[in-house]
């Protein structure tokens, strides 16, 4: 792509950070020669594609950042966000109305992103379409949470019902009893800057309850993809999480790409009834033959790359849906063969399986014959400096890491 090209296209803000998400968007765009504006002190600062680098206020300190934006908006500076994390797809939807139509047409009406990022209002909602829900519950005190699990029965999943006002830190846990109940329930912390949130879904200040699928801890089904406001879905496919980090409750380590119709549909109608554009990735859980959804991503996720590796490039879909109207994809996907793989939290992740119960069996969903090929999660070798500087920043706390997961074996009375 030529210079003159590049200049032409517009940029795009990419609120910096050290996730996967942002390094998938930068080397997806900045390859096609996008400008690409990163804001604040995280691992695209140090990318090949940056054409500029800002400072601005935390993303996660709303009362500061959300004004900064706005302006932001205002003045021209900012034209298109990255949608790359829950708290920036949620600005970008609060002020969906400061956007030129032609971008305002790509981003998710409030009413869609609530339903997607908070548990209880997905949950809510899937089963108000008809389709299988989940057990959940959302007591707001332990007494109430007590009464709850004796229904629910253990164990069971306790988590936050959104990583809005409460952060990433809480990831949830899975309760064996009532013990375990009594000890992890409680109220979150909001985190600083989030008050406003806080007050304005005043229900995040508790966790949630929900049945536990003992399935979930090998398999997680993803249906992800990009989906136009006025063409409809322009490509998905299947994917599922095959180890997580920390057990139980974390993100993806291993994502491996597969092919069914059957979940597939299931993913997609949960889309068409609840999203109406944008990137998306729905998780569901298989118990017998039912396919529950469990939660809903609008917006960017960790396991990015491989999507990108199968054809289906969704920064780019993304990109251009802010321009013109996107038309399903002619073009065929690459073959199931494929993984996407964080390799350090594998590492890590795999420096405590010894210590665990035997895993379940678990039938490998792909043709035996047929090699498997691997990507990278976190990053890519032809931009090297934000991958090791993501890696670097995970390592930088490695007791607090190795903690964790000593602690998920606390909790099921093992030794590590």
């Amino acid at each position: 792509m030529s210079r003159r090209t590049a200049i032409l296209q517009p940029p795009v803000a990419v609120f910096d950070n050290y996730w996967a998400t942002t390094l998938a968007f930068a080397r997806s765009l900045g390859r096609r020669g996008v400008p690409l504006h990163f804001y604040g002190s995280g691992a695209g600062r140090w990318s090949r594609f940056r054409t500029a680098h800002r400072d601005c206020p935390l993303v996660e300190n709303t009362k500061e950042f959300l004004p900064w934006l706005r302006n932001k908006i205002r003045s021209g500076e900012i034209s298109r966000i990255a949608p790359t994390t829950d708290l920036v797809a949620y600005y970008a939807s609060v002020l969906r109305d400061e956007f030129a139509p032609a971008v305002q047409r790509t981003i998710a009406p409030l009413k869609e992103i609530e339903e997607c990022l908070i548990k209880t209002r997905f949950a809510a909602a899937v089963a108000a379409s008809g389709e299988p829900a989940l057990a959940t519950s959302a007591p707001d005190s332990l007494e109430r949470a007590v009464i709850a699990a004796g229904t629910l029965g253990y164990p069971l999943m306790l988590k936050p019902k959104s990583h809005l006002a409460v952060g990433f830190g809480e990831r949830g846990r899975l309760l064996q009893d009532d013990a375990d109940l009594k000890r992890h329930y409680g109220r979150y912390l909001v985190c600083s800057g989030q008050e406003s949130i806080a007050a304005a879904y005043p229900e995040l200040g508790w966790p949630l309850l929900q049945r536990y699928l003992p399935s979930a801890r090998d398999c997680v089904y993803s249906v992800s993809g990009f989906k136009d406001a006025d063409a409809g879905v322009v490509v998905a496919t299947v994917s599922y999480k095959r180890e997580q980090w920390p057990p139980d409750v974390g993100v993806s380590t291993v994502q491996i790409a597969h092919e069914s119709q059957r979940i597939l549909a299931a993913g997609l109608r949960i889309v068409d009834k609840l999203l109406s554009r944008g990137i998306f990735e729905v998780e569901l859980v298989e118990d017998g033959d039912v396919l529950y959804p469990i939660d809903l991503n609008p917006r960017a996720f960790g396991f990015l790359e491989l999507d990108i590796a199968r054809g289906a490039d969704l920064p780019w879909l993304w990109y251009r849906s802010t321009i013109e109207v996107q038309q399903p994809l002619a073009e065929a996907l690459s073959p199931s063969a494929l993984e996407a793989r964080d390799r350090l939290r594998h590492a890590l992740n795999a420096l405590t399986r010894w210590g665990r119960r035997s895993r379940a069996e678990f039938r490998e969903r792909r043709d035996p014959s047929r090699s498997r090929s691997s990507v990278s999660m976190v990053g890519h070798w032809s931009d090297p400096l934000p991958m090791i500087r993501c890696n670097l920043e995970l390592l930088r706390h490695p007791r607090s890491l190795l903690r964790s997961q000593f602690a998920l074996l606390a909790t099921r009375g093992l030794r590590p």
